[in-house]
């Protein structure tokens, strides 16, 4: 049986993995002739510390989710791929990698770079990567580098 994948979402965050899943995730789209969603979400965990509520922070940080997104989106279509989408949330990105974004916009194929954390830094938080592969309903690829050793 041949898999043929539809709409595959690439996970981008603007690190060197997301950068090789997103590569491998626009030749999985040539190859399938599909949609490629590329999915960015800007953590909002991390700002619930902050103590006032600052709308330029949030501003800023969907400016520069905007201009990495069209940067990602432009690569795509040099390489070759006709149908691409961009969703930029705000919230937890395990949640919404995981089912959320993959409900809303009907992918077939999950694709991340697997963290980088430390075996402490898993420990207490886990990785994205990790928990997308526990709870999301459609295939999952977790793209490595193959030049890092754990």
């Amino acid at each position: 049986m041949l898999q043929r994948y539809q709409n595959i979402m690439v996970a981008v965050d603007g690190s060197h993995e997301a950068e090789l899943a997103f590569e491998k995730g626009v030749n999985v789209a040539l190859r399938n002739n599909s949609r490629l969603t590329i999915a960015h979400v800007i953590d909002t965990r991390a700002l619930q510390s902050v103590s006032t509520f600052d709308a330029e922070v949030y501003e800023e940080l969907q400016e520069d989710a905007k201009k990495l997104m069209d940067q990602y989106a432009e690569k795509a279509k040099e390489a070759g791929v006709t149908n691409v989408v961009k969703v930029v949330e705000m919230g937890n990105p395990k949640t919404l990698l995981a089912t959320d974004i993959p409900e809303e916009q009907k992918v077939d194929l999950i694709m991340v770079g697997a963290t980088g954390l430390n075996a402490f830094e898993r420990l207490l938080v886990g990785s994205s990567s990790e928990y997308i592969l526990r709870h999301a309903k459609v295939d999952l690829l977790v793209v490595r580098d193959k030049e890092k050793t754990l």
